[in-house]
């Protein structure tokens, strides 16, 4: 890295499989999720500074104060490695908020890898996963770099390193969906409190994608309030899509191809269309 700033590449993920197993006493639900990153980044440049924290977003100037992940992020390593920390932060925003994506997580777990990187280290790698934990569920992924069954609030990892990966077409509707509201409209049926996803077998058979592997205990719930997203599922399916699904808590659903050209024909299709901002990308191992 250059003493003088450094470039990162936040990926956005989404969620193949989601499953809402119970409400916890601490109130977070209890899930079990396949995530799998994918090649749709944010872009953060962070240079040096001796004037402070300093988050600069172009066009989302909600995203350049203390409620930023990536503020919290660098606030709990300087806590953490009693170094105190001044950078300019520029945050290139391309993955949709409110989206199921993940990109604020994915921001802050770049941040937090980069920062501790350029300062040499001071948090080991296991320290630093226990502080993305703390900040946010989805932030220890991140930190991975692989294609995971997370469980717990989705900070307890278990990496899939022959899961295999995709092309994808993305079709953000335009409109975010708050995390903690679609929560609140899932019905959990009383039953006992038993895990969905066997990891051995995902470890020595990883699936196809024409199994019904796919599934989101959210998406029911929200399609009914928000049929236009079955209606985007649909779209993507009528275009040869292998499965399509809603990503963690939408509202962006995706559709799964084998073949790169197949999915391109389907991303200009789709383009054409009233549907929203489209996106291509491939899944990253």
């Amino acid at each position: 890295m250059s003493p003088h700033g450094f470039r990162l590449r936040a990926p956005a993920k989404i969620n193949l499989r989601l499953k809402v197993l119970w409400k916890r006493v601490d109130g977070f639900h209890e899930i079990e999720t396949v995530m799998q990153r994918i090649g749709l980044w944010d872009i953060i440049l962070v240079e040096p500074t001796g004037t402070g924290l300093e988050i600069r977003c172009p066009g989302f100037p909600d995203l350049e104060g203390e409620q930023n992940l990536i503020w919290q992020a660098v606030r709990l390593l300087e806590e953490e490695s009693g170094q105190r920390l001044s950078f300019r932060i520029y945050l290139r925003k391309r993955i949709p908020l409110g989206a199921g994506l993940g990109g604020g997580s994915s921001d802050a777990a770049a941040v937090l890898s980069g920062i501790n990187d350029f300062l040499g280290g001071p948090v080991s790698a296991g320290r630093l996963t226990e502080l993305a934990g703390d900040l946010g569920s989805d932030i220890p992924f991140f930190l991975t770099r692989q294609t995971s069954l997370a469980r717990g609030r989705g900070e307890i990892l278990e990496p899939l390193p022959d899961f295999p990966a995709w092309w994808y077409v993305l079709v953000y509707p335009g409109f975010p969906l708050a995390t903690r509201w679609v929560y609140q409209e899932v019905k959990i049926p009383l039953t006992e409190k038993k895990h969905y996803i066997n990891i051995k077998s995902l470890k020595t058979d990883p699936i196809g994608i024409e199994t019904d592997f796919l599934e989101n205990d959210l998406e029911k719930a929200v399609f009914l309030h928000y049929p236009r997203l079955s209606q985007i599922k649909e779209a993507l399916l009528a275009q040869g899509s292998l499965g399509a699904l809603m990503t963690g808590s939408g509202s962006t659903i995706f559709g799964i191809w084998k073949e790169k050209r197949a999915a391109v024909k389907a991303f200009h299709h789709l383009k054409r269309g009233d549907w929203g901002r489209v996106f291509i990308a491939p899944g990253l191992p």
